[in-house]
């Protein structure tokens, strides 16, 4: 399974340019129905036989509190492997859906909120359609080699999903880009999720994802260390009692991945949640995989759930008048986005 976020510079700068209207990516997206004579039916999370206009107001009408250089909504694409589709029976549309459900679900998971709240699936604003056909493109091998000409339709099984999200939340509140800053959005770690919902939700054991050799482990940096140290006692005069940290312990952590920003971002997530009051859970499973908690079928959903369930009723509390604008996430470096499958 392979889940990317398109980045409209890099390909496809018309059919995906996502800092307008959204009816140019949902023209595209039609295509396939419109070649084979059919009529396009898109979903959400929860209808299906969705028209176009439908889609297209949804997106359209949810832009409040963007700036004209921001982008409007963002083009994700789920791409099961042949393999994959043959355990479930080729590109059973049903199953599908179901499974871009769950995916759009750890979607919203996965974004953190500056004031520790969380997101939840029925805060987001989406459409999606399912494509059964794949054309060569230029670049293809077997393009390349004579084999196959541009255009030509690919064989065998090649159903995958575009989907097509909003950039704000449903309150027109809050901004969420998943090509800012890791530490308020992880591509990776959403793209880890979705491979393994398709294998959790339908029992379908997958080769070992291809992993890079691990660096070797750097020698130890006194003067970053000894940062590390200060900051984790900073963090445990925060925290409860029963889960300050052991420094020693996190700047393994900081050793074993390099130094690397990515450590740094985790640790200011932690560092987050300490100033806030929140539990540190699993903190050393954070710093070195990147996930919430260790991977136990099913409930991972439930406990975001459940803080986006309170994060919901503390909001309204706050009564009518408090509005909050929020930018999750921030425009990353060049080379930072993923390219297009």
């Amino acid at each position: 399974m392979h889940a990317k976020l398109i980045n409209p510079k890099a390909s496809g700068k018309k059919a995906y340019n996502n800092q307008g209207s959204a009816a140019q990516a949902l023209n595209y997206l039609t295509h396939e129905a419109r070649q084979n004579g059919q009529e396009a039916h898109f979903f959400d999370g929860q209808r299906e036989a969705l028209d176009r206009e439908f889609v297209l107001a949804a997106l359209d009408n949810n832009v409040k509190g963007l700036r004209a250089s921001e982008a409007n909504f963002y083009s994700l694409v789920l791409s099961p492997s042949p393999e994959e589709l043959a355990h479930i029976g080729g590109g059973d549309e049903a199953k599908l859906q179901a499974y871009t459900r769950e995916v759009m679900a750890a979607y919203a998971a996965n974004f953190r909120l500056k004031d520790g709240g969380a997101v939840g699936k029925e805060d987001l604003v989406w459409g999606a359609i399912i494509h059964q056909e794949r054309t060569h493109r230029g670049t293809d091998p077997a393009v390349k080699e004579g084999e196959a000409k541009t255009g030509q339709p690919r064989p065998g099984l090649q159903a995958h999903i575009h989907v097509v999200v909003s950039a704000r939340d449903r309150s027109q509140r809050v901004t969420l880009n998943p090509g800012g800053r890791v530490s308020r959005f992880s591509l990776r770690d959403w793209q880890e999720e979705a491979r393994v919902q398709f294998e959790r939700q339908f029992q379908y054991q997958g080769p070992a994802p291809k992993r890079k050799e691990a660096p070797a482990v750097s020698a130890p940096n006194p003067k970053r260390n000894a940062r590390i140290a200060e900051r984790v006692e900073q963090l445990n005069r925060q925290a409860d009692p029963s889960q300050r940290l052991e420094a020693e312990r996190v700047q393994r952590i900081a050793q074993a991945r390099g130094y690397d920003p990515i450590f740094y971002d985790r640790l200011r997530r932690l560092e987050d949640r300490a100033r806030q009051g929140q539990p540190l859970d699993n903190a050393y499973h954070l710093l070195a995989t990147g996930r919430e908690e260790p991977a136990r079928s099913g409930t991972g959903h439930q406990v975001r759930q459940a803080l986006h369930s309170l994060h919901q009723v503390l909001r309204a509390n706050r009564g009518p008048e408090h509005v909050i604008t929020e930018d999750i996430g921030e425009p990353r470096r060049r080379g930072q986005w993923e390219a297009e499958l």
